[in-house]
């Protein structure tokens, strides 16, 4: 059922009847843009007796001090044949504490989550953030209305942006930049600015920057608002889930009617985007991929325990699981703030 206001999501980082999975951290951006400075500026500043390995295009970086090991084969949408030969390769050459996945300029950074997400590799890979680097003396494919496809599909997946070379930019262009970045749907996510080293040294501008799970961003006061998280293992009925999320936009049985809301759903077609406000609601596959989530804000006289309640039946029955892999039925958390 659902669960209490405070109680956090449930552990993802350990398969079922397994050991833990090694947490990996995807890095996406344009050519350019400064991935390979933000990576190794990770790996420079990982914890001592930590063993980091990094799979990216054998040209993008050499391998230095045993501080990790570059496993050639590019990590992109077009090549998951030599992706998956490589990943099997590094994880052969373990343990590791951590790996780091630098894509492509071109690449899908979806596309390669999926990938990361396919047996063997999802009893032993945990996708725990998606950073996205953006060039500041290139944001063109970032400020275009409609966004560029492949700069939204960045923005769109990404837990955290980087946003490279920020003093290059106007007050006022970098101001609504950051804004648009922070604010992008399906549910924002934290920007950091980063400026021109003083140094020179592309390495010394990240500070104390490193991968890991995000932090949510801090939120205004608001209504009563509920959430539910499910990790990304967990897979939904298609179409129950349509009918599901049509019930609740159109439902005034509960007195203190919805809202807005938002909710992001890995279903066993593709991964879809719920949102919901000003009556009009969608439901569109998207590039976001870190976990399933949802987040509803009702008036402020809503007896949240009613909604909860249906939304844990309705939910409930439109959990599956993925053929020959009960763990997929797994339960998440929801909280009320």
């Amino acid at each position: 059922m659902i669960a209490q206001q405070g109680v956090r999501r449930q552990r993802d980082d350990v398969a079922p009847g397994g050991p833990p999975r090694l947490p990996v951290t995807v890095v996406a951006g344009f050519a350019g843009a400064g991935k390979s400075a933000l990576i190794d500026h990770w790996l420079r500043s990982r914890p001592p007796g930590e063993r980091w390995a990094l799979l990216a295009n054998a040209s993008a970086v050499e391998p230095g001090a045993g501080r990790y090991r570059v496993v050639g084969g590019c990590a992109c949408c077009n090549a998951q044949t030599s992706a998956r030969t490589a990943l099997v390769r590094l994880l052969r050459e373990g343990p590791w504490n951590r790996l780091v996945v630098e894509l492509d300029g071109a690449a899908q950074p979806a596309a390669l989550v999926d990938l990361l997400r396919t047996p063997p590799f999802d009893a032993l890979l945990l996708v725990d953030g998606i950073v996205s680097v953006v060039d500041a003396t290139r944001p063109g494919p970032f400020e275009t209305e409609p966004m560029h496809p492949l700069a939204r599909a960045q923005v769109e997946v990404s837990t955290r942006i980087v946003l490279n070379y920020a003093d290059r930019l106007t007050e006022a262009r970098r101001a609504a930049l950051l804004r648009r970045l922070a604010d992008a749907p399906p549910f924002g996510r934290p920007v950091d600015r980063f400026d021109t080293s003083p140094s020179g040294q592309p390495t010394d501008r990240f500070g104390a920057l490193l991968p890991g799970p995000p932090a949510d961003r801090p939120g205004d006061a608001a209504p009563p608002i509920v959430e539910g998280r499910w990790p990304a293992d967990q897979v939904f009925d298609r179409r129950r889930l349509q009918v599901h999320v049509a019930g609740w936009a159109a439902d005034r049985t509960i007195e203190g009617p919805l809202v807005r809301a938002v909710g992001v759903f890995r279903t066993e077609r593709d991964w879809y985007q719920w949102r919901f406000g000003n009556g009009q609601s969608s439901f569109e596959a998207c590039a976001y991929r870190l976990e399933n989530r949802l987040q509803m804000e009702f008036g402020a006289a809503t007896p949240l325990a009613a909604w909860r309640a249906a939304l844990d039946a309705d939910l409930a029955g439109a959990r599956i699981a993925l053929s020959g892999d009960a763990s997929h039925g797994a339960r998440g958390s929801v909280r009320v703030r």
